[in-house]
């Protein structure tokens, strides 16, 4: 990885922390300017990304232009046959971490071609809600077995999407279950799944997603509630989000703590906007708070980086 930014280095140097016969030393203790092997670490990263990405992308585009020029076998065997190849490097024991988890990936992308192929094909009456829960599904041994967090972050993304796709179809026979009711169901789920996933002694899946999807869910209703158009129990289930997010990451995931920070200044801005009058006053009143908010923000979330 890249080493850290000179910034602090500077500043140590203006408030006399830092003598400038000591500032070569520093920089060489930080490993700055970035050493070949981190421009390396770069590079590598990049290209396999973006060659992911071509190969992902071009087999999935090549068919879609020419699905009328292809027939219906062509187009399979174009998509299934470099499926068996791309597992076959992702197994092989001497592949590093990057490249298996590349390799991993675009075996996923694959298979949700594969899918939308079969989907487009063979089952025209089927909805778009199964095709994504079943991708999900096919994710797991792969995530499973390779113990990707990439993929596992991809399934937890397709279920999402799932549940989001099975909800438009079959909501007007749930009275229950209307956008605010799924809005609870999915942050709730969120919740639950962030929980699970710090109480397991090792788990592949980024901690950050479901959290951070909660996080937005929870502000998202107390927006609503605001406008009483939510429970005010949006207002428990948001302040719970914040305490627990800056008790899970104090010091570790500043990330995270900026995105609380943005929750909590849209909340306070929003509460105070429908306490006032929206004129010319009021919008002054509300961008010199937002200024006042932002600015305390930053600073402490530059004190919260210096205990990471």
């Amino acid at each position: 990885m890249f080493p850290p930014s000179r910034a602090p280095l500077f500043e140590w140097l203006r408030t006399g922390r830092l003598s400038p016969a000591r500032w070569e030393e520093a920089h060489r203790l930080l490993g700055l300017p970035p050493s070949p092997a981190a421009w390396y670490w770069l590079f590598d990263r990049l290209l396999l990304g973006l060659a992911i990405a071509a190969l992902g992308g071009g087999l999935i585009f090549f068919v879609a232009f020419n699905w009328h020029a292809l027939g219906r076998l062509p187009r399979l065997l174009l998509v299934v046959l470099p499926l068996l190849p791309i597992l076959l490097l992702a197994s092989h024991p001497g592949r590093t971490a990057p490249t298996r988890e590349g390799s991993l990936l675009l075996a996923a992308l694959n298979l949700g071609a594969l899918l939308a192929l079969m989907g487009q094909t063979y089952q025209s009456g089927a909805d778009p809600y199964e095709l994504f829960a079943l991708w999900a599904l096919l994710l797991l041994p792969l995530a499973w077995l390779g113990r990707s967090p990439t993929l596992w972050a991809l399934g937890w993304l397709l279920t999402q999407v799932a549940l989001l796709r099975y909800w438009q179809v079959t909501h007007s026979g749930l009275d229950w279950l209307d956008e605010q009711g799924l809005a609870w169901s999915l942050t709730l789920g969120n919740g639950l799944l962030w929980a699970l996933v710090r109480a397991l002694p090792r788990t592949w899946l980024p901690e950050a997603l479901p959290a951070l999807a909660a996080g937005l869910g929870s502000t998202l209703l107390v927006l609503l509630a605001i406008t009483e158009i939510a429970s005010p129990l949006a207002w428990l289930l948001w302040l719970g989000w914040i305490a627990c997010a800056y008790l899970a990451w104090h010091g570790r995931f500043l990330t995270g703590l900026a995105l609380g920070a943005l929750s909590f200044i849209t909340v306070l801005l929003a509460l105070v906007a429908h306490q006032i009058e929206v004129d010319a006053m009021g919008a002054l009143l509300l961008a010199l708070l937002a200024i006042a908010l932002s600015a305390a923000a930053v600073r402490w979330l530059a004190r919260e980086a210096r205990h990471e």
